[in-house]
């Protein structure tokens, strides 16, 4: 399993009415060995996954380091194991292995049936234990992320997020999550050695396990912490955010895309902020300007509008992409806006805010159905001070919001933006690009 946009940020498909998912099963505190460790059992289902969060994001890196966190994740993914790379003997034993670089944390899943995790968490620790980050190790991660890169290079929604973050964060945390081409190529096995023993410590970890769990998931669990090095990382600062003026930022660049899209970034309420459940309700609300003109079996990258929540990080940002093929950007830009104005302006009519909090809390649940997803959402709780099961009282938080609430929330949070324009080379001139 390769990271989706979720994993940067939130789901790209506009969210839809679903039925109310059923309780899920609590989260309980675990012994860790040596990291903070929480559980989510569900026997019924036949898979077991553990998520490994450690505090080496892209904020970790210094000057000139840009790609330093995703290079040390993907060379560890191809630490040789028993002569193949760890990815490929994970995968040979029916198991997967994947990660994500967030600006705060870099998050490792491994998922399998949950006899075969016994068989693979060791293999996991041997490569993680005492990584060389050797020449031909750290050759196969820079090719691997090389073509991630350029199949994101592709990926117009992607490019405007990347443009929104370099504005909103300030610091490491703004740049390009997977380096670049450039980057990458000046960073050797010395940095890489340096940044994983700083940042990859045992007391920091944090791990999640999900599925159908218990004493094997659990051993396993204790296996890969105990292979990280011991003590604790160093001390974190918060991640900066340039606040937001009161014209927007345009900013514009010309990239081999199939459509010109428009991109809008806007400061959002983090998890766990008193905020967050009627910002959800606003993000239903953008979403419903295209209701009309979206086919829920289309591709999310064909659809003509859709959001993108970056609550993996505080301070959080929201996305709304507009697909420039789909539907005219100026009317679908003035749309969104007249939207926010009103909601800012006057309380939403009960029907309409009973709507939404429907549509809400439907768009909320389908942000947890799998076991990946739902590793996430207890490790990135866990991980910026919160309960590890808070993301379960945010139904609950939709369904009391109130009109006031809705009012305050997008006179407070959505009235300013910046605009990422992304063109096809090929098109005509629209401004100055990058």
């Amino acid at each position: 399993m390769r990271p989706s946009l979720r994993a940067c940020a939130a789901a790209l498909a506009l969210p839809f009415l679903v039925a109310a998912a059923p309780a899920a099963p609590p989260v309980a505190g675990v012994d860790g060995g040596g990291g903070r460790a929480f559980v989510r059992a569900d026997p019924a289902l036949p898979l077991a996954g553990i998520a490994l969060f450690v505090p080496a994001g892209l904020s970790r890196q210094s000057a000139g380091q840009d790609g330093l966190a995703a290079l040390v994740a993907e060379a560890l993914l191809h630490e040789p194991v028993d002569g193949v790379a760890l990815e490929d003997a994970v995968a040979a034993r029916g198991g997967s292995i994947a990660y994500v670089a967030s600006a705060q944390y870099v998050r490792f899943y491994l998922e399998a049936q949950p006899q075969a995790l016994a068989a693979l968490a060791p293999l996991v620790a041997r490569a993680f234990a005492k990584p060389a980050f050797e020449p031909a190790a750290l050759a196969a991660a820079r090719d691997a992320l090389g073509r991630r890169i350029a199949d994101n290079e592709r990926d117009p929604r992607w490019v405007g997020l990347e443009m929104l973050r370099r504005s909103y964060y300030r610091d490491a945390a703004g740049t390009p999550a997977l380096g670049t081409p450039a980057s990458l190529a000046a960073l050797d096995g010395a940095a890489a050695r340096a940044f994983y023993a700083a940042w990859y410590a045992r007391g920091a970890a944090l791990i999640a396990s999900v599925g159908q769990t218990g004493a094997a998931t659990a051993a396993a669990a204790r296996t890969i912490v105990a292979a990280l090095p011991a003590g604790a990382a160093p001390a974190i600062a918060p991640v900066a955010v340039r606040p937001f003026g009161a014209q927007p930022k345009r900013m514009v660049t010309r990239r081999d895309v199939f459509a010109p899209y428009v991109v809008l970034g806007f400061a959002a309420p983090p998890l766990g902020d008193g905020d967050f459940a009627a910002a959800l309700v606003v993000r239903a609300l953008i979403t419903d300007v295209f209701e009309a003109s979206t086919s829920a079996t289309a591709s999310p990258l064909f659809r003509p509008a859709g959001t993108i929540y970056g609550y993996d990080t505080a301070p959080a940002q929201l996305a709304v992409w507009l697909n420039g093929s789909r539907i005219d950007p100026t009317t679908a830009l003035a749309g969104v806006d007249a939207v926010l104005k009103d909601a800012a302006a006057k309380p939403l009519a009960p029907a309409l805010l009973a709507r939404y909090r429907e549509t809400a809390r439907g768009a909320w649940a389908l942000e947890s159905v799998s076991l990946d997803e739902r590793a996430f959402a207890i490790g990135n709780a866990a991980a910026q001070g919160l309960d590890a099961g808070a993301a379960d009282g945010v139904g609950a938080a939709i369904s009391a919001v109130t009109a006031a609430d809705v009012e305050r929330v997008a006179k407070r949070w959505f009235r300013r933006f910046d605009v990422a324009l992304v063109l096809p080379r090929q098109s005509g001139d629209g401004g100055a690009g990058n």
